[in-house]
């Protein structure tokens, strides 16, 4: 009788959790929302959202838009990815991913995981993700969590 409660003992402690048997899935960062911020060379801050930039554009690192100065250049921009959780959570595993194509020629110019995403009490949490390049057009496709959220970034280089 002993040996048979050992026995059930071991297997008990060696069965999944509840929530893995019933195939419940793994904590997850839920993607909110995205914006993008270029680095401006000559004061050396990062400039608003560019959506919100009235008249934003850009041609051969020079930008344009209320609110920049005329001496204003980038070659750098954030693509600043925004996730939240109604609670705590540390999301292993990839949580999004970034892909940049440029428009022009259909080249994925950056493709980047976002993984282990962490979310403190207070809900939310941005990662950022570099480009280093500025002649585009590009397109801005951020996925993750059954969410697609895609932006544009209006920049080119030419004669």
């Amino acid at each position: 009788m002993r040996r048979i409660a050992l026995v059930l003992a071991a297997l008990t402690l060696a069965a999944p959790a509840p929530a893995l048997a019933q195939g419940k899935a793994r904590d997850r960062a839920q993607l909110d929302s995205v914006t993008i911020h270029l680095f401006l060379a000559t004061s050396g801050t990062w400039s608003p959202d560019i959506e919100t930039i009235e008249g934003f554009g850009a041609w051969n690192f020079a930008l344009q838009g209320q609110g920049i100065a005329d001496n204003e250049r980038f070659y750098v921009a954030m693509i600043r990815v925004r996730f939240t959780s109604p609670r705590g959570v540390y999301a292993d595993g990839t949580q999004a991913q970034v892909v940049v194509t440029d428009r022009k020629t259909k080249r994925v110019v950056k493709r980047e995981r976002i993984a282990g995403v962490y979310i403190g009490s207070h809900g939310s949490t941005h990662v950022p993700v570099f480009l280093n390049a500025a002649c585009g057009p590009f397109e801005v496709v951020v996925t993750g969590g059954g969410r697609k959220i895609v932006k544009q970034i209006e920049a080119a280089c030419g004669e």
